[in-house]
């Protein structure tokens, strides 16, 4: 629970008002847990951080947030502490906070024709980039980690050893297909637009959340992993995009990020000083995941698909 000492601290430091009752817990992402907050101006999310969170960085999230919002993008507004900060250091993490969204859990997920148009509108903000794209979304996972993973998950007896075994090759081939960022296409993108990350509130209309991950990357890129999100979907998705033609070079972001959160969940899922809760997220990831792995195949047909 969050204690009554830490929600003192965030509705004075965001003038949230006089709180009407205790915090509750209400969700977690991957990088916070987020908390309902009600006071006597309002209801709140509050979230605290899992990863460390520097001030800047959460900054220029939020101005991506604000010029997106300005251009008609539905996101739930970020607040602002009372003397114009981000972030608040809580005991264990970074906190901050935001309008509540009331989400309808009843909903179907987006459909691609949806999330496709969002993506779109989320491009044509065109709010420059902060940097050069990071190794993260840029950068593939390479030959020895991937069997350095499989070695590790054999070993342990991992549930997903075998799928990631039986996979290995497919995945180390895909690597070969990254290319470096091209520094004159990049922009600021929400870089983490799914049917997770798009939902329905109660009122029917579609809004973007978890914008954290947000920062330098190339439009295209991103559409080309969001076409892997949403599968055999992807003609409707892109179809509403009404973006260039898609190359094998587009999907570099995809099989980067494709192979650093299959690092990181294989870590923490082999981890015996883990938190119970994050070995048991990440072995779900892994599970699902290595159920359905891009691959040169999957690029392939996609682009059948969508061409």
């Amino acid at each position: 629970m969050m204690s009554a000492e830490v929600t003192a601290m965030v509705t004075a430091r965001y003038g949230l008002g006089r709180e009407t009752g205790p915090p509750v817990y209400a969700a977690r992402g991957e990088l916070g847990r987020i908390w309902r907050l009600e006071t006597d101006r309002g209801t709140w999310a509050v979230k605290e951080a899992l990863v460390p969170v520097a001030e800047a960085d959460a900054a220029a999230d939020v101005a991506f947030q604000l010029a997106a919002a300005a251009s008609g993008v539905p996101l739930p507004l970020p607040v602002r502490t009372t003397d114009g900060q981000v972030t608040v250091r809580g005991p264990d993490a970074a906190l901050r906070v935001y309008e509540w969204v009331d989400l309808d859990p009843a909903a179907s997920d987006p459909s691609g024709a949806g999330l496709g148009a969002l993506l779109a509108r989320l491009h044509r903000v065109g709010h420059p980039a902060g940097g050069p794209v990071g190794e993260w979304f840029a950068a593939p996972v390479g030959r020895a980690r991937w069997h350095d993973l499989a070695a590790a998950a054999t070993r342990a007896g991992a549930s997903w050893a075998d799928p990631l075994a039986a996979h290995l090759a497919e995945l180390v081939a895909v690597d070969a297909l990254v290319r470096p960022p091209e520094p004159g296409k990049v922009i600021t993108c929400h870089r983490d637009v799914n049917a997770e990350n798009v939902r329905h509130t109660t009122a029917g209309a579609l809004v973007v959340l978890d914008w954290e991950n947000s920062g330098p990357a190339q439009p295209e890129r991103e559409l080309a992993a969001l076409l892997w999100e949403v599968g055999d979907d992807a003609p409707v998705a892109a179809a509403a995009y009404d973006g260039p033609a898609l190359r094998p070079a587009d999907f570099s972001m995809a099989i980067a990020v494709q192979g650093h959160l299959v690092e990181i969940y294989a870590r923490r899922a082999l981890d015996p000083g883990a938190p119970p809760e994050d070995r048991a997220r990440s072995t779900a990831r892994l599970d699902a995941m290595l159920a359905r792995p891009l691959t040169e195949a999957g690029i392939v047909r996609l682009l059948d698909l969508v061409h």
